[in-house]
C-alpha cells in the first residue's frame, strides 16, 4: 500500500507537471506523456481504492490500465527519440 501510494503521487505529480509543460509550450508531443502518466495515475488509484473491480472475469482495471500505458509510454519514448535526432540533425547542419 505504501509503494502504491507513493507511485501515485509521482505519477501525479508528473501527470500536473506535463499538463502544465503541454497546455505552456503548446506542443503537442506532451500529449503522450500526460496520457501515460494519466493512465498510471488511474491504475495506482484503482488498486488503492477499487482493487476488486474487474473489467473481465480475470482482469482487474488497475492491470488493464497499467497494461494501456505501455503503449503510450512507448509512443512518449518514441517521439522523445524522435525530437532528438530531430534537433541534433538541425544542428549538424
Amino acid at each position: 500500500m505504501l509503494l502504491t501510494s507513493l507511485l501515485l503521487v509521482v505519477f501525479l505529480i508528473h501527470l500536473v507537471a506535463f499538463v502544465v509543460l503541454g497546455l505552456r509550450r503548446r506542443q503537442v508531443y506532451y500529449i503522450a506523456l500526460v496520457v501515460t502518466f494519466a493512465l498510471l495515475s488511474g491504475a495506482m488509484a484503482a488498486r488503492l481504492l477499487i482493487p476488486d473491480v474487474n473489467l473481465m472475469p480475470q482482469l482487474p482495471l488497475h492491470q488493464a490500465l497499467r497494461q494501456a500505458a505501455w503503449p503510450a509510454a512507448a509512443v512518449s519514448i518514441g517521439w522523445t527519440i524522435w525530437r532528438i535526432v530531430q534537433r541534433r540533425r538541425r544542428k549538424a547542419v
